[in-house]
């Protein structure tokens, strides 16, 4: 029983996760748009340094995936790696949320330019 529920909570667990990865694409693709659409360097190195920061989000985005397969591969779980996975995806999601409404504001300000 405690395993199914482990299950189901790591499944939940990845859909944050790929919910995470699919807006950071999106934001991605508009952050395209707008470097194609302006020349103006202020935008352009915004827009490189957002680049940054998604990279770097992805790679630890990565990181949790991996250990939530091992943890779905594995005949037992490690209940305090678990924990702290489900801590650190909980602050990357909160902190992605605040980041993601930032970079909305701010690119509505460029596209009301």
């Amino acid at each position: 029983m405690k395993k199914e529920f482990f299950k189901q909570e790591l499944e939940s667990l990845k859909r944050t996760l790929d919910f995470i990865q699919e807006e950071q694409a999106f934001i991605k693709r508009k952050l395209t748009i707008y470097i194609d659409a302006m020349i103006e360097s202020k935008i352009i190195l915004w827009a490189e340094e957002i680049q940054q920061q998604i990279l770097n989000r992805e790679v630890a985005l990565q990181l949790i995936k991996k250990d939530f397969l091992v943890y779905k591969a594995s005949k037992t779980i490690d209940e305090q790696k678990l924990k702290k996975d489900k801590q650190q995806l909980g602050y990357l999601e909160q902190e992605f949320i605040q980041w993601k409404h930032a970079i909305d504001l701010e690119l509505e300000t460029f596209n009301n330019k």
